[in-house]
Protein backbone atom coordinates (compact mmCIF):
# COMPACT_ATOMS: atom_id res chain seq x y z
CA UNK A 1 0.00 0.00 0.00
CA UNK A 2 1.57 3.06 -1.10
CA UNK A 3 0.22 6.02 1.30
CA UNK A 4 2.02 8.71 -0.65
CA UNK A 5 0.11 8.50 -3.75
CA UNK A 6 -1.85 12.06 -4.16
CA UNK A 7 -5.47 10.99 -4.33
CA UNK A 8 -7.60 13.33 -2.20
CA UNK A 9 -8.57 17.14 -3.32
CA UNK A 10 -8.76 19.38 -0.42
CA UNK A 11 -11.77 19.45 0.86
CA UNK A 12 -11.68 15.31 1.06
CA UNK A 13 -8.45 16.11 3.15
CA UNK A 14 -10.13 18.43 5.40
CA UNK A 15 -13.23 16.36 5.76
CA UNK A 16 -10.96 13.49 6.74
CA UNK A 17 -8.73 15.43 8.88
CA UNK A 18 -11.45 17.76 10.54
CA UNK A 19 -9.65 20.70 10.84
CA UNK A 20 -10.74 23.82 9.25
CA UNK A 21 -10.03 25.80 5.67
CA UNK A 22 -8.28 28.26 7.24
CA UNK A 23 -6.42 26.83 9.42
CA UNK A 24 -5.32 24.56 6.64
CA UNK A 25 -4.06 27.60 4.60
CA UNK A 26 -2.36 29.31 7.72
CA UNK A 27 -0.40 25.69 7.93
CA UNK A 28 0.87 25.73 4.06
CA UNK A 29 1.30 29.34 3.60
CA UNK A 30 4.00 29.26 6.58
CA UNK A 31 4.91 26.21 5.37
CA UNK A 32 4.60 23.71 8.04
CA UNK A 33 3.11 20.80 5.83
CA UNK A 34 6.14 19.20 3.45
CA UNK A 35 4.08 19.06 0.45
CA UNK A 36 6.52 16.94 -1.44
CA UNK A 37 8.08 14.65 0.91
CA UNK A 38 4.77 13.54 1.50
CA UNK A 39 3.69 12.76 -1.96
CA UNK A 40 1.46 15.67 -2.37
CA UNK A 41 0.97 16.84 -6.74
CA UNK A 42 0.35 19.99 -8.19
CA UNK A 43 -2.50 19.59 -10.88
CA UNK A 44 -2.77 23.19 -11.62
CA UNK A 45 -1.73 26.42 -10.83
CA UNK A 46 -3.82 26.78 -7.55
CA UNK A 47 -4.85 23.30 -6.77
CA UNK A 48 -3.05 19.90 -5.56
CA UNK A 49 -3.54 16.46 -4.64
CA UNK A 50 -2.70 15.75 -1.65
CA UNK A 51 -1.71 11.72 -0.25
CA UNK A 52 -2.96 9.94 2.66
CA UNK A 53 0.35 10.37 4.72
CA UNK A 54 -0.28 14.17 4.24
CA UNK A 55 -3.53 13.82 6.05
CA UNK A 56 -2.59 11.72 8.68
CA UNK A 57 0.90 14.59 9.21
CA UNK A 58 -2.70 17.83 9.51
CA UNK A 59 -3.81 15.83 11.80
CA UNK A 60 -0.81 15.13 13.79
CA UNK A 61 -0.28 18.80 13.33
CA UNK A 62 -3.20 20.21 15.05
CA UNK A 63 -2.58 18.46 18.58
CA UNK A 64 0.22 20.95 19.10
CA UNK A 65 -2.04 23.68 20.30
CA UNK A 66 0.96 26.25 22.07
CA UNK A 67 2.70 28.90 20.36
CA UNK A 68 6.24 27.31 20.05
CA UNK A 69 5.51 24.75 17.29
CA UNK A 70 8.99 24.63 15.74
CA UNK A 71 10.62 21.83 17.52
CA UNK A 72 7.28 19.99 17.05
CA UNK A 73 6.94 20.37 13.26
CA UNK A 74 10.75 19.06 12.83
CA UNK A 75 10.18 16.25 14.84
CA UNK A 76 7.05 15.71 12.49
CA UNK A 77 8.63 16.18 9.16
CA UNK A 78 11.33 14.10 10.78
CA UNK A 79 9.12 11.35 11.21
CA UNK A 80 6.59 11.44 8.44
CA UNK A 81 9.76 11.95 5.82
CA UNK A 82 11.41 8.41 7.24
CA UNK A 83 7.79 7.00 6.67
CA UNK A 84 7.02 8.75 3.61
CA UNK A 85 10.79 7.15 2.18
CA UNK A 86 10.68 3.88 3.87
CA UNK A 87 7.03 3.05 3.69
CA UNK A 88 6.74 1.41 6.88
CA UNK A 89 6.40 3.18 10.59
CA UNK A 90 5.85 1.07 13.98
CA UNK A 91 2.31 0.98 14.44
CA UNK A 92 2.84 2.08 18.49
CA UNK A 93 4.93 5.37 16.98
CA UNK A 94 3.91 8.09 19.61
CA UNK A 95 5.18 12.03 20.08
CA UNK A 96 4.84 13.05 23.05
CA UNK A 97 4.35 17.38 23.96
CA UNK A 98 5.46 18.50 27.03
CA UNK A 99 3.17 20.70 28.96
CA UNK A 100 -0.06 19.10 27.83
CA UNK A 101 0.36 19.90 24.04
CA UNK A 102 1.82 23.93 24.71
CA UNK A 103 5.34 23.30 24.63
CA UNK A 104 8.44 23.32 22.87
CA UNK A 105 9.66 20.35 24.19
CA UNK A 106 8.59 16.98 22.41
CA UNK A 107 9.83 13.42 20.84
CA UNK A 108 8.88 10.66 18.92
CA UNK A 109 9.00 7.49 20.63
CA UNK A 110 8.89 3.72 19.26
CA UNK A 111 5.81 2.86 21.84
CA UNK A 112 3.70 4.45 24.18
CA UNK A 113 5.22 3.15 27.04
CA UNK A 114 8.61 4.27 26.21
CA UNK A 115 6.86 7.82 25.53
CA UNK A 116 5.51 7.91 28.79
CA UNK A 117 8.72 6.83 30.86
CA UNK A 118 10.63 9.92 29.42
CA UNK A 119 7.44 12.25 28.91
CA UNK A 120 5.81 11.81 32.56
CA UNK A 121 2.35 12.62 33.11
CA UNK A 122 2.42 16.33 32.22
CA UNK A 123 2.74 15.67 28.59
CA UNK A 124 0.24 15.23 25.48
CA UNK A 125 0.91 11.52 23.53
CA UNK A 126 0.07 11.54 19.74
CA UNK A 127 -0.35 8.45 18.92
CA UNK A 128 0.97 8.86 14.88
CA UNK A 129 1.39 5.31 14.20
CA UNK A 130 -2.52 5.16 14.84
CA UNK A 131 -3.13 8.11 12.96
CA UNK A 132 -1.35 6.79 9.34
CA UNK A 133 -3.02 3.32 9.96
CA UNK A 134 -6.43 5.06 10.16
CA UNK A 135 -5.25 7.04 6.75
CA UNK A 136 -3.83 3.78 5.16
CA UNK A 137 -7.36 2.12 6.06
CA UNK A 138 -9.28 5.27 4.36
CA UNK A 139 -7.35 4.59 1.36
CA UNK A 140 -7.93 1.43 0.69
CA UNK A 141 -11.91 2.53 1.35
CA UNK A 142 -11.41 5.45 -0.91
CA UNK A 143 -10.26 3.18 -3.62
CA UNK A 144 -12.69 0.36 -3.34
CA UNK A 145 -15.41 3.21 -4.23
CA UNK A 146 -13.42 4.61 -6.89
CA UNK A 147 -13.46 1.37 -8.47
CA UNK A 148 -17.29 0.30 -8.04
CA UNK A 149 -18.00 3.56 -9.88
Amino acid sequence: MNITKPLLTKSELLKLVGIPESTFNNWFIRGFIPLKELGCVKVSFTSYKYSHLTAAYCAALSYHSGRKRSKYIEVLKSVFGGIAKEGSFPEGLTIAISSMGKGQDCGAFENYGEALRYGGNMSLYVNVGKLIKGAAEHQKLFKQQCNQK
